[in-house]
This record gives structure tokens, sequence and C-alpha cells, in this order.
């Protein structure tokens, strides 16, 4: 078995997966604002009644996992840990960690039986996603790998945005959660979350344009992605993602593309525990591959 944790800005998910089945599950607030450091211990107190069931340790993480360290991008500019180390240290068990939407790609790709490429888009609090090319999960040394909500997309002169990562009109800083609401909230000279932008979209014209930019990014984010796979299948989760409003106006766009960039849109498969599957199946590939001595990646 596999002891499995996702670990996210708002909320830590761990679980005892037992060949891509979640057995036990447990679930608390993230610490990763409140003190980071910590994050290794509190990890470890989390998982303590699994450690004598389980054989490996499966992370699906939030930000740029590299190698040798987790960098958390929405944290801080020195926001980072060698976690692969400290808890291989303190689990005492093989440890592999990756990215939270690479996870939820892996975990699309085996459950749904695609063909060999798959692209995974979550647009939520932040525009993640993670890529699957010839059967393959597609990851870099550096961890700064099919991160899509840093692909730039056009935008008109009036609409430049400024992006955390220091470019200008990343999909990031237009379609996410936080982008959503901070324009609506300059937009209406009131703080507002992205939840009230979407239950007042319709009662005002900018608002519902801000919305309509938002779907057309993405729209041009997806088209650069077909451009660059080939991929036939874009699966598009996370909350903005699903919401029917938000969804039907990327449908319409993509409708509207040339025929070679369209591609079938999809609804995930795996739920809500994606990122926990995905990241335990994810681990057991990595285990078979190694056994027959193929070079994989952690």
């Amino acid at each position: 078995m596999i002891i499995s944790i996702d670990v996210g800005g708002t909320k830590i998910a761990a679980a005892l997966v037992e060949d891509g089945v979640i057995v036990e599950r447990v679930e608390i607030p993230s610490v990763l604002h409140q003190n980071l450091k910590t994050l290794p211990d509190v990890l470890l107190r989390l998982c303590r009644d699994w450690l004598g069931k389980a054989d490996s340790l499966a992370l699906a993480c939030t930000g740029q996992v590299a190698e040798d360290r987790v960098k958390f991008l929405g944290v801080g500019p020195d926001a980072e840990l060698c976690l692969h180390q400290q808890l291989e240290a303190s689990f005492e068990l093989p440890v592999t960690i990756i990215n939270d939407a690479a996870a939820a790609a892996w975990s699309e790709y085996i459950i749904g039986e695609y063909r060999e490429t798959l692209v995974y888009i979550t647009v939520s609090t932040g525009v993640g996603g993670g890529m699957v090319q010839n059967g393959r999960l597609v990851t870099s040394y550096d961890g700064f790998c099919a991160h899509l909500g840093h692909v730039s997309v056009p935008q008109p002169d009036r609409h430049q945005q400024a992006c955390v990562c220091g470019r200008k009109n990343c999909v990031e800083s237009i379609t996410s959660g936080r982008a959503i609401a901070r324009q609506a909230s300059e937009i209406l000279g009131c703080s507002v979350s992205c939840k009230q932008v979407f239950e007042m979209h319709l009662s005002n014209p900018e608002v519902n344009d801000l919305i309509d930019r938002g779907a057309a990014a993405l729209v041009e984010l997806i088209a650069n992605i077909k451009a660059v796979t080939g991929t036939e299948v874009v699966v598009l989760g996370g909350s903005i993602g699903l919401s029917h409003e938000f969804s039907a106006r990327v449908r319409s766009l993509l409708n509207r593309l040339p025929e070679i960039y369209k591609v079938k849109l999809l609804a995930p498969l795996s739920g809500a525990n994606a990122d926990l599957v995905g990241a335990a199946l994810y681990s057991q590939y990595l285990t078979q591959a190694g056994s027959k001595g193929d070079r994989v990646c952690r």
C-alpha cells in the first residue's frame, strides 16, 4: 500500500491507497501560509498510524517540484523546502513528489484509458496543468514544466495584466479565481470574491466581459497546447473550470477555432481525490518502470 498526500494552499489531504483505491482518508487545513517549515512534521503526524502498512510515500504538491526541493510559488519568493530529503528521513520510506496538477493529469490518463497524449488544466484559485505525452508524464529537473497557467496569451492594450511570475498576460493573471476577483474588485470599487463575481455577472456588463476574457484566454491556451502537443483531449477541472457558466463559454469559443485546433473538452473522471489517486498511481508506475530498468524521473 501507498501513503498518498495532497498538499495544497487551502487543505492537506492524506490517504492510504491500494491499487488506486482509497482505503482510508483524512484531511486538515493547510499550514503553507501559516508556518511552512512545520510541514514535514505535520505530514508525519497526520500519517503516523499508517507507517507500518505502507511501502512508499507519494506526494501531490502545489508549486514547482524540482528534483531536490519544492518551491511554493503562491506562498512567497523564498518559500521552499528540501521536502524529498526531509520526508524520506522522517517516514523512512521511498518518496515520490510531483506537482498536484500533474498528479491529476496522470490519474485522468490512467483511469480514462486515453490515447497516448492528454492535457489536464485546472482553473480554480490559480491555473495549473499537467501533460502526458507519448504515454509519459512530462516533467523536468527544476520542476518548471507544464505550468500551463504561465503561458502568455494576447490581450487588448487596456487589459494588460502583470503576473506574479514576472511576465504579462499569463493565463494565471487573467483567468484564475484570484485574478477574476482582483479585476472585478477594481471595476466595482469594492472587494469581491470570485464566487460573488459569478453571482453578479449578468447584472454588470463590465464584469460579464471580464469572465468572457477569462474564457477567451483559456481557449487561446488550449489552441497553443494543441499546436505544441497534438493532443486530441483536454480535461478541464477546478471549481471555475467545472462551473457550467464558465465551461459553456469555453466550449462555445472552442467551436469557433479553426478545425486543426479543436479538441475534445472533457470533465474529470477521477473527482475530488484526483491528486491523491494520481500521486499513488504515478509512484506505482515509477516502481514498476524502475524494476524493468527504465530511466525515470521522480
